[in-house]
């Protein structure tokens, strides 16, 4: 076969590989993701971090912080593809990543994954992908505390190679998640014990307002777009003791979700690693040949037949990988357990996404302080 021919037939072939930024549908009736899409804009994107080493505080902050499942970036919410589903995956997994970072370096008090925004934290921190094809991981990171002072607002830049995928147990960008809990301590450091207790309590105050407005709102005021407290409620006071015990139920809820987290990991994460490992080297192969047909460099050898089948190959790797996931997360998402709990002597079913038990959850628990209200 004569060799332009060749190149032309590959270069098809990249072509039917990388398609166009939207989503396809694959001859298999199952809807395929463009590797390089179009929110791969790396004139946006800043250096990759090199962060190895967690950084290490003269003294941990007592600071309970909560870690909302990332936004997944997705531009259109409405499509239902497998685009949509593996980043709805990476938007978990990305985030119990970065609890599992931050509870290893020690510096902190409790660290849990919200299925949602909420109060329940002195300090929040959430998450936006903004590009990741296992090789490029970019995330939008702000981490803000109870009083508004937001501690870091920074777009972060992983990088992994091939050397990175070889440890099954390991995070590929484990690096990315070192940067951010470097920041966060970073941001820390210098904080009083006086400014943590004060953070503490403004956090305890929201919290209780979250669930009854009418009773804490009055104890906090807003000056400057940030929160302080106004006055603070007698040791004595009832519903402190009662929001408390409401914490504490909340808390509960948290754990047993975090556990479906573990199962999701533990369930989808081999094949979404194999996928991610599938992604790069597609995307290492595509960009090579650009560059050489580019350079105008491409050669028998490079355009030959055995090249054309090293394309194929990668890209039907990650085909059978992505099919794998989205059955995976499809899955998950329509067999998540139902979220069975007590509350004093009732038993309370959930049902749902962990998303939804959470909004569920988070309605009984003010219900019940409502009502606690109206029997003093």
């Amino acid at each position: 076969m004569k060799l332009w021919l060749l190149a032309l037939i590959v270069s098809l072939l990249t072509l039917a590989i990388t398609g166009c930024s939207s989503p396809r549908e694959s001859t298999s009736g199952l809807p395929t993701v463009d590797i390089d899409s179009a929110d791969r804009r790396a004139e946006d994107w800043p250096a990759p971090v090199a962060d190895t080493q967690l950084a290490v505080l003269p003294e941990p902050v007592a600071l309970e912080i909560g870690v909302v499942v990332f936004d997944d970036g997705i531009r259109n919410p409405d499509a239902q593809d497998a685009r949509d589903k593996l980043r709805s995956v990476e938007a978990r997994l990305a985030a119990t990543s970065l609890r599992d970072i931050l509870t290893e370096s020690g510096q902190w008090g409790a660290v849990r994954v919200l299925p949602a925004t909420s109060q329940f934290a002195a300090l929040t921190v959430s998450g936006k992908i903004v590009h990741s094809d296992g090789r490029d991981f970019v995330l939008d990171i702000r981490a803000q505390d109870a009083t508004n002072r937001v501690w870091l607002q920074q777009r972060f830049h992983g990088v992994a190679s091939s050397a990175d995928y070889t440890d099954a147990a390991s995070e590929p960008f484990r690096s990315l998640f070192v940067a951010i809990a470097n920041r966060l301590a970073a941001a820390a450091d210098g904080l009083s014990e006086t400014d943590i207790r004060r953070l503490v309590q403004v956090a305890d105050l929201r919290y209780a307002g979250e669930l009854a407005p009418a009773s804490f709102s009055p104890y906090l005021v807003e000056q400057g777009g940030y929160i302080q407290i106004q006055r603070l409620p007698a040791d004595s006071d009832p519903m402190l003791a009662r929001i408390d015990r409401i914490r504490n139920q909340e808390a509960l809820f948290i754990d047993t979700v975090d556990e479906q987290y573990v199962d999701l990991g533990n369930e989808v994460g081999p094949t979404y690693k194999l996928w991610r490992r599938s992604s790069l080297e597609q995307a290492e192969y595509l960009e090579a040949y650009t560059a050489r047909a580019a350079s105008r460099e491409l050669k028998a050898d490079q355009g030959s037949f055995a090249a054309m089948q090293q394309v194929y190959s990668a890209y039907r790797s990650v085909r059978i990988q992505e099919q794998d996931l989205f059955e995976l997360a499809t899955g998950f998402d329509n067999e998540t357990a139902p979220t069975v709990l007590g509350t004093g002597e009732n038993v309370v079913r959930l049902a749902g996404t962990l998303e939804e038990q959470y909004a569920q959850w988070r309605g009984i628990l003010a219900r019940i302080i409502s009502l606690e209200q109206d029997g003093l």
